[in-house]
């Protein structure tokens, strides 16, 4: 079986392509352009067809979550579809046009294609609850549902709050001044460790018209009102105690609700899922793992890019009885041919070297930064170390060149780490690893100081043993300075998608202070170097 699995329209789009099971290739949108969470899913569309690997006049069925880009997928009863959808039903099944032949299409709803992929990730184990929860979705902005033997059950609509829901962060954002795009619940997240929960902002959110998430109208007076008042100024100390607020509220109203509809069996709490992009909230994550005493599965692209998996994942599992293959997370594009390395290196004034673990150490342990890029990239937003910038966490100023320097952030976001798995074990005995960089851990102090936040912790990536070069790379470099972990952020530049090929990352960074290049089994030093 071969299926076509789209995100065709809004943010975040790209394309997958599953043969026999299995995810054989995938590509997001903005990597190909470099445009954060673009919406042009007929780029990806075509890079993927044009694959080697990807046998486009085969395909036997396409599956796309909504809402559907229709000139790219001519669905003739897409009204119907959309009908069906908007009372209800979890899917549509129907034909569509592609390449210029009629194929079989299952229209996914966008809330069931983020369902099925956590489900995915939680082994489709009967009894996992799954919560949905983003800004907007087809039909909500928040949804429980429940696998339950060959089935994805819709549990509740909207059973979170203003507050408890991606439209909550997004208004949180804008009234802080910080605007509404997608990338505004990150940046803001990260003000919350340097504030405190405050009793009279949390009794004004508490206060607020439940309505504002569906009258955009009344949301905007309750904006403007709450900006006149001095808890709510956007200075920096105040905002920051605002955010730590509405963490605490979103966190325990989160909780609240997995607690209510959880699966409990002799052993506790039944299996748990998160899906949509406030799944990447690591403080609600880490806090929910906490109090349920169990592992959650959460996708690594479990925001809207997720859809190029998710709806192919439904279309197999819940309508052809078919589930997949666990999807591995180095598969976003393909790696890069030697010879276009070179020529992105030669083009940039570079000469390339043979690549040497030792070399790269040493220029670590010296306090360079390294940008590493490792074959496929990862899905999903988060660098783990195949499009990574690697620095030293022991060196003092560190944090700052790499992130507000090299990548010119905010100053008081944090960076991540990554950790080989069994040092982590030793570190966190009984802890639950993270090899997708999706919850954080309190840091002994003195541990790896340049990558932990303000409040003590780190969102610590774990890697496994499988990952042979970079997990050598972690084990040589405490070797040789004693410290059990890199930095590990996203390789880009300011306002850019990560780095996909040599040449962005060169754009990005060929003149800037990064140290010394990795790609693959070549490596180069920055001009003036070596």
């Amino acid at each position: 079986m071969k299926v076509l699995s789209l995100h065709s329209a809004g943010h975040d789009t790209g394309v997958g392509y599953f043969e026999d099971g299995r995810l054989a290739f995938a590509v997001e949108t903005e990597r190909l352009t470099r445009v954060k969470h673009d919406h042009r899913s007929d780029i990806a569309l075509r890079h993927v067809l044009s694959q080697p690997g990807v046998d486009a006049d085969g395909i036997d069925l396409v599956a796309v979550s909504t809402p559907v880009r229709s000139a790219l997928l001519k669905i003739p009863d897409l009204d119907e579809a959309m009908r069906r959808i908007g009372a209800g039903a979890p899917h549509h099944r129907t034909v569509c046009d592609l390449l210029g032949r009629r194929v079989e299409c299952v229209v996914v709803t966008h809330e069931v294609s983020h369902a099925a992929l956590a489900a995915h990730y939680a082994g489709h184990e009967d009894g996992t609850l799954v919560l949905v929860n983003e800004g907007r979705g087809q039909l909500t902005r928040s949804s429980l549902f429940r696998v339950e033997g060959a089935a994805l059950t819709w549990v509740a609509k909207d059973p979170l709050p203003w507050y408890g829901n991606g439209f909550g962060w997004t208004a949180i954002g804008h009234l802080l001044g910080f605007g509404k795009s997608p990338s505004v619940a990150g940046k803001v997240m990260a003000l919350g460790g340097y504030g405190r929960p405050d009793p009279a902002v949390r009794e004004q959110l508490e206060a607020v018209d439940p309505r504002v998430m569906h009258d955009l109208g009344l949301a905007e007076e309750v904006r403007a009102r709450l900006a006149e008042r001095p808890e709510f100024a956007p200075e920096f100390e105040t905002a920051a105690h605002v955010v730590a607020t509405f963490q605490e509220l979103f966190t325990q109203a989160v909780h609240a609700v997995l607690d209510r509809y959880a699966t409990r069996t002799g052993a506790g709490v039944g299996p748990l899922a998160l899906g949509g992009g406030c799944a990447l909230n690591i403080v609600a994550n880490s806090a929910l793992r906490g109090a349920f005493g169990r592992d959650i599965a959460i996708p690594p692209a479990c925001g809207d890019a997720g859809h190029l998996a998710g709806a192919g994942v439904y279309a197999l599992t819940y309508v052809l009885g078919q589930p997949p293959a666990p999807i591995d997370v180095y598969g976003n594009g393909a790696g890069e041919a030697p010879a276009d390395v070179l020529a992105a290196l030669e083009q940039a004034g570079l000469t390339a070297r043979p690549y040497d673990a030792a070399e790269v150490v040493r220029v670590l342990a010296d306090g360079g930064v390294v940008a590493y890029v490792e074959g496929a990239a990862e899905l999903g937003p988060r660098a783990l170390g195949h499009r990574s910038l690697l620095g030293s966490p022991a060196v003092p100023g560190m944090r700052k060149r790499m992130s507000e320097e090299l990548k010119r952030r905010e100053w008081y976001r944090p960076l991540g780490a990554v950790m080989r798995e069994e040092r982590f074990a030793e570190l966190y005995p009984g802890d639950h690893p993270s090899p997708y960089m999706l919850f954080e851990y309190l840091l002994p102090e003195g541990t790896a100081p340049e990558a932990r936040h303000v409040n003590g912790t780190c969102r610590i990536q774990t890697l496994d043993p499988g990952r042979h070069r970079l997990h050598g790379l972690l084990a040589d470099f405490e070797a040789a300075t004693g410290v059990p972990a890199l930095i590990n952020t996203s390789l880009n530049g300011p306002g850019r998608a990560i780095a996909h090929t040599a040449r962005h990352v060169l754009e990005d960074f060929a003149d800037s202070d990064v140290d010394l290049y990795v790609f693959d089994d070549v490596t180069a030093h920055r001009k003036g170097t070596r």
